[in-house]
């Protein structure tokens, strides 16, 4: 079973344009609609969609739009009461794929209704393989809201293995407890490299600050920067590799390993003994709402399943390809993926970054069915992006 407790949910509404957004002008929709969203949420979403077991925890009242969209799909869900209406978030799609959200901030949660939700994961956890925490942290929750659900989970006597998807200082908070994987797209890799004093090791050290520095200005890297950055990260999966494994072998504590997506580029799934580059020919883009949630939803499964990382690696690319290609935050139906399209290349990533980085036979991670030096029948890019919703 997979358990995910989403801290922020929402109605996500969608608006799809003919053409681009036109500031200050009047434009009218080619279709509208409105999906359960909060990162958690898409991924139980796609999750149920495969026939699998899943649960979503979160906070809500009886009767809001999301907690009654959730019954009606027939979603097993466990809600905390909040008293407030769980927030809208707006999406406008154009027709080449570019995407604008504007995301509320959520009703505040009290220490209370934040204990009672960790309680519910707690209960929960016993019987899941992972528990995934995903999205944004609403107002009134402290950045080591995660941090703690890790913790609380680690006391069970067969804890679950622990997926995080969040940014900034909610997923450096949850690094502190070791979670068994991380889901960062390029920009939340970008800040977790700078925070941690890594942009120079991995030759990425193009915004002018010195490698003792890094940590304290973290924040402060401009959109220019991080955005140039990210783009690096999108356009090279050694290099993606590269940094993934020098994040991997400087956390301590830090994550166990890493699955990268990398919009058009695909993904990157490191782990402390190997890495994987899984990619997807180009298609049409209508959202990438929820792809990335997709992309880690069908990661999970394919591990779940027993797969080996780098096939669930491909199953991972082929569901976030598929999500994007449907309106709004729709999620795939494994009838809906085309896993024969992904291709999964292994790759070293060498502990100097002085030297180019050179496709080879990596170790297999533990548990894994070893690799040859061919790229699996699972090339292209897999559209997708994402961010803590």
């Amino acid at each position: 079973m997979i358990l995910t407790l989403t801290a922020n949910p929402s109605l996500d509404r969608t608006i799809e344009l003919a053409g681009p957004v036109l500031r200050g002008q009047v434009q009218r929709a080619v279709w509208a609609g409105q999906q359960l969203g909060g990162k958690g949420v898409n991924v139980s979403r796609a999750v149920a969609s495969a026939d699998r077991p899943t649960r979503a925890v979160l906070p809500g009242d009886g009767g809001d739009p999301v907690l009654s969209g959730l019954d009606a799909i027939g979603l097993a869900h466990d809600s905390v009461r909040t008293g407030a209406p769980i927030r809208s978030n707006i999406t406008v799609t154009e027709p080449d794929g570019t995407t604008t959200k504007i995301n509320e901030p959520g009703s505040c949660l009290s220490p209370e209704t934040q204990a009672e939700l960790l309680d519910l994961v707690a209960a929960h956890a016993t019987d899941a393989d992972w528990v995934v925490l995903a999205g944004s942290l609403p107002p009134g929750v402290d950045d080591d809201f995660y941090a703690r659900a890790i913790a609380v989970i680690r006391t069970l006597p067969q804890p679950p293995a622990i997926a995080v998807d969040t940014s900034g200082a909610p997923l450096a908070a949850a690094l502190t407890q070791s979670p068994d994987l991380i889901k960062p797209n390029a920009e939340e890799l970008a800040e977790l490299l700078c925070a941690a004093g890594l942009l120079a090791k991995t030759g990425l050290a193009e915004t002018g600050l010195d490698e003792a520095g890094q940590g304290e200005a973290a924040a402060q890297l401009t959109t220019g920067e991080l955005h140039t950055i990210a783009a690096r990260l999108e356009a090279s999966p050694e290099l993606t590799a590269r940094a993934t494994r020098a994040l991997l072998d400087a956390s301590v504590p830090g994550p166990r390993s890493i699955l990268a997506t990398l919009g058009a580029g695909g993904a990157v799934l490191a782990t402390r003994d190997a890495a994987w580059h899984a990619s997807h020919p180009p298609m049409k883009v209508v959202s990438t709402v929820g792809a990335g949630d997709c992309t880690l939803a069908g990661y999970l499964l394919g591990g779940t399943d027993g797969e080996s990382p780098q096939d669930a690696l491909a199953r991972a690319v082929a569901y976030g390809a598929a999500a994007a290609s449907l309106r709004g935050t729709g999620v795939p139906k494994p009838d809906d993926i085309d896993l024969g399209a992904v291709t999964v290349t292994p790759l070293t990533a060498p502990a100097s970054t002085s030297a180019p980085t050179q496709q080879s036979t990596p170790t297999p991670a533990p548990g894994s069915t070893p690799t040859t030096d061919q790229p699996n029948q699972h090339a292209g890019t897999a559209p997708e992006a994402e961010e803590a919703r």
